[in-house]
């Protein structure tokens, strides 16, 4: 996830447990990059 690497002390504790939560990617965008792998 973006926006992990650096500067977390500024970050609110609610913004960097968002993105440490493991988040898989919407059927949508999974079509999409399967379609340009030429996987469906």
């Amino acid at each position: 996830r973006a926006g992990k690497r650096h500067l977390l002390e500024r970050k609110s504790s609610r913004v960097t447990r968002r993105l440490s939560t493991e988040q898989s990617a919407k059927p949508t965008v999974t079509m999409t990059a399967k379609r340009m792998l030429g996987l469906k």
